[in-house]
C-alpha cells in the first residue's frame, strides 16, 4: 500500500470512529432528541469500522447475538403483558407511569454498543483474532462462566454499591431507579458512562476464555442469550423463579424477580448482579426476601369489577398493544413514519390477529380503587363493515361477555363498534344470549350525551342556532330532543326522513325548533357545530368558520391540526386525575378515556345491577354529567390558535 493509499485508509477510518463516536454520544441524549433515532446507524457503522480494519471476521456472531437479544427483550415483554401469564405471580400490582416508558427508550443502548465494544477489542487487543478463535467446546462454555461468577458478579457488585453513593447516585444511577415498578427492559436504561462502566465489566466473560485460548464464535450469543434471559427475570416484574430453585444453596446463587424488585423498592439491598451470595456475605440481603418471593407465588388472583371491550383501528393499531410496544399503547394510536415500510407485515399480523387469536386483556388498572380492565377483540375496524364478518364478531363479543362473566366481572362496557347498531343494537340484542348470567351490559352512549350535553350549556345560549352532523344517531337523538327544548334551532343533517319526523314528533311542542337539512353545505354561517359521524377534514376546513365552537363525540375524531382554528370540545372523551387510576393504555386520546369507558367505571363503582342498552334515555342525561363529576371526570375546552386560523 502507498503512502497516499495509507493516508486515505487512515482518514477512512478516522471519518468512520468520528461518526461512530458522536452517535455514541448522541444516543444518550434522549427520545426527544430530533437525532435520537440515528442511534442504530452504529450498527452499519460497526460493520463498516470493522471491514475497514480487517477485523470483520466477529461480525456474523455478533449479529446474530444482537437478534437474539432483541428476541429474548420483546418475549420477555409480551409475557409480561399477558394477564394470563403474568397477572397471578405479579410483584406489584400497579402498572409503571407512562413517562417511564418513554425515558427507557433507551433501553437497547447496551444492546447496540456491545458489537462496537467487541470490534473495538478485537482491534486493540490479540486476544479474540481470528487465528486464536476455536471450536466451541465445553471448556469453552465453562470458562465463559467461570469468567461470569468469579469477575463479572464481585466486580459488578462493588461497582453497584460505589453507584450508590450520593453524589454518583445523583449524577447517574438515579435514572435506572426513577423506575420502581421495572419493566423488562428496564434492567439495560442507563446515562452513557453507566453503560460503557458495564460493557468493560461484562467483557470478561469473553476474555477470561480468551486468555485461556478457548474463546469461541459460540460463546456471543450464547452470553447474550443467557445474560438478558437473567436481566429480563430481575426486572420483568412477575415472578419467574420457582421456589424449588431456591432451596437449600441454590438461592446464593440463583436470584428472584422479587429479589431484584426489592433493590428498586428499597435500594439499599439485595446489590448483586444474578448471584446473591455477594449479597449474604456483605450483608445487604432485605429480610424480606424470601417471604416476599413465597407470598408473591401464591397470593390469590384479583377479581375484576368492570371490563371495557375495545377493538382495534386500522391496521397500524395493532402495534400499539403492550405486549409489542409499552411505548407505543400509551400514545394515541396513529400511523408513524416507520410504519409505512411494514404495511405488508402488517396486513398479515391483521389477518392473523383476526383468525387466530382470542380476545386478550390489554391492561389491568384500578380507578379510585375500583378493579378495571381493558380488553380487547382481535378485530380491527374495516371487519365490522363486512357483512359477512359480522356475525363472527357478534358471537365474540357474546363469548367475551360470559366469558367475564366467569371471571366474576360485573359490569362490560362496548367501545364504539362493538356497540354498533348494524351489530347488537346498541349491546340490547346480547341480552337474550347471556340468559341469567349476573354480569351488565353497558353501551355508556347516555355519558357521551350527557358530556356533549354539558359542554352546549357551558358554550352557547338558547338563541344559537346549531349544526348536527350524526342527528339520528342514538346520542344524536337525545341531544336535538334536550337542544331544542332549551331553545335552540338545530339543523339536523340528516337523509332519512323517517327517523328525522320521529324525533321531531318526539320532541313534542320543542320539534319545531328542527329542521332538517341534507347537506353540510346548509350548515355555512352557523357558530356551533356537532360533529358525530366522520366529516371529511377539508370539509370542516371550508365550511365552519375559524373561531366556531366545534363539539366532537365523533369516532375517529377530529384531528388537532385540522381543529386548531377553532374552539374544540371532545365530548367523548374524558380527563381525570392521573392520580386516580394507574392507567397508561392510551384507548384514543391522550390524558383521556372513551366516555363510554367512564360510563362502564361508574356503573361498577355505584353497582345498581342495571344494564344501560339500547336507546339513550333523554331523561337521564343531566343527571349522568352529576354523576361523571362526582366520579372525578372532566371536559376541556381548547381555544383556537389565532396564528392557525390566519394560516389557513
Amino acid at each position: 500500500m502507498s503512502p497516499l493509499e495509507m493516508g486515505a485508509h487512515v482518514l477512512q477510518v478516522a471519518i468512520t470512529l468520528g461518526v461512530l463516536t458522536w452517535l455514541t454520544f448522541n444516543m444518550f441524549r434522549g427520545s426527544k432528541s430530533d437525532t435520537w433515532w440515528g442511534r442504530y446507524a452504529v450498527y452499519p457503522m460497526t460493520a463498516l469500522l470493522a471491514i475497514q480494519i480487517g477485523h470483520d471476521h466477529l461480525l456474523p456472531c455478533l449479529a446474530l447475538g444482537t437478534v437474539l437479544r432483541y428476541a429474548v427483550n420483546l418475549a420477555f415483554t409480551a409475557m409480561s403483558k399477558l394477564d394470563t401469564l403474568a397477572e397471578p405471580i405479579k410483584i406489584h400490582r400497579v402498572n409503571p407511569p407512562a413517562e417511564q416508558h418513554e425515558r427507557e427508550l433507551d433501553w437497547d443502548g447496551p444492546v447496540i454498543l456491545s458489537p462496537a465494544a467487541f470490534i473495538l477489542v478485537d482491534w486493540i487487543t490479540p486476544w479474540m483474532r481470528q487465528e486464536r478463535v476455536v471450536a466451541m467446546s465445553w471448556e469453552s462454555i465453562v470458562m465463559m462462566f467461570v469468567g461470569h461468577y468469579l469477575l463479572v458478579e464481585p466486580i459488578y457488585y462493588v461497582f453497584h454499591r460505589w453507584l450508590h453513593l450520593p453524589q454518583v447516585y445523583k449524577n447517574s444511577h438515579v435514572h435506572h431507579h426513577t423506575s420502581v415498578v421495572t419493566e423488562a427492559i428496564s434492567g439495560t436504561s442507563h446515562p452513557m458512562l453507566e453503560t460503557l462502566g458495564y460493557l468493560l465489566n461484562f467483557s470478561f466473560s469473553f476474555l477470561l476464555p480468551a486468555w485461556c485460548g478457548c474463546f469461541s464464535y459460540g460463546l456471543v450469543p450464547l452470553y447474550f442469550v443467557w445474560f438478558d434471559v437473567m436481566n429480563c427475570i430481575g426486572h420483568c416484574g412477575f415472578e419467574c423463579v420457582p421456589r424449588w430453585l431456591q432451596a437449600g444453596p441454590l438461592k446464593y446463587f440463583i436470584y428472584t424477580s422479587c429479589y431484584h424488585s426489592l433493590h428498586h423498592s428499597k435500594y439499599k439491598f439485595n446489590y448483586c448482579l444474578f448471584c446473591p451470595i455477594w449479597d449474604y456475605l456483605c450483608g445487604t440481603v432485605h429480610s424480606t426476601t424470601e417471604t416476599l418471593h413465597e407470598q408473591v407465588l401464591t397470593q390469590p388472583p384479583r377479581k375484576l369489577d368492570a371490563v371495557f371491550l375495545g377493538h382495534g383501528h386500522g391496521i397500524f393499531s395493532m402495534l400499539h398493544l403492550p405486549w409489542i410496544s409499552p411505548f407505543l399503547c400509551s400514545h394515541q394510536h396513529e400511523q408513524r413514519w416507520w410504519m409505512a415500510p411494514l404495511q405488508p407485515l402488517l396486513f398479515l399480523w391483521v389477518v392473523f390477529c383476526r383468525y387466530c387469536l382470542k380476545t386478550s386483556s390489554v391492561q389491568r388498572y384500578t380507578y379510585q380503587g375500583t378493579q378495571c380492565a381493558t380488553w380487547c377483540l382481535p378485530v380491527t375496524g374495516h371487519f365490522y363493515f363486512m357483512e359477512s364478518q359480522r356475525k363472527q364478531i357478534f358471537d365474540m363479543v357474546v363469548q367475551a361477555a360470559k366469558d367475564a362473566d366467569d371471571q366474576g366481572v360485573k359490569y362490560l362496557g362496548l367501545a364504539h363498534l362493538n356497540k354498533a347498531e348494524f351489530l347488537n343494537g346498541g349491546g340490547k340484542e346480547m341480552l337474550p344470549l347471556l340468559g341469567d348470567r349476573k354480569i351488565r351490559i353497558v353501551h355508556g352512549n347516555t355519558l357521551t350525551a350527557a358530556a356533549v350535553w354539558q359542554a352546549l350549556h357551558e358554550h352557547t345560549t338558547p338563541k344559537d342556532e346549531i349544526v348536527f352532523a350524526g342527528s339520528t344517531s342514538k346520542i344524536g337523538r337525545a341531544l336535538c330532543i334536550l337542544l331544542a327544548r332549551r331553545g335552540h334551532t338545530v339543523r339536523m343533517i340528516t337523509g332519512c326522513e323517517e327517523r328525522f319526523n320521529n324525533i321531531k314528533n318526539e320532541a313534542g311542542a320543542a320539534g319545531k325548533n328542527l329542521l332538517q337539512v341534507r347537506t353540510y353545505e346548509e350548515g355555512v354561517g352557523c357558530g356551533v357545530w356537532v360533529i358525530g359521524k366522520l366529516m371529511p377534514d377539508k370539509r370542516i376546513q371550508a365550511l365552519i368558520k375559524p373561531g366556531s365552537l366545534i363539539i366532537d363525540f365523533a369516532v375517529p375524531h377530529v384531528r388537532e391540526e385540522v381543529y386548531r382554528p377553532y374552539r374544540y370540545v371532545n365530548g367523548a372523551a374524558l380527563s381525570y386525575s392521573r392520580k386516580a387510576t394507574d392507567l397508561t393504555f392510551c384507548h384514543d386520546v391522550p390524558n383521556t378515556v372513551p366516555a363510554c369507558l367512564a360510563a362502564t367505571i361508574i356503573h361498577a363503582r355505584e353497582d345498581k345491577g342495571q344494564h344501560e342498552c339500547g336507546e339513550v334515555a333523554v331523561d337521564e342525561v343531566e343527571g349522568w354529567w352529576e354523576k361523571a363529576v362526582k366520579h372525578g371526570f372532566s371536559l376541556s375546552c381548547i381555544e383556537p390558535d389565532k396564528n392557525a386560523a390566519k394560516t389557513d
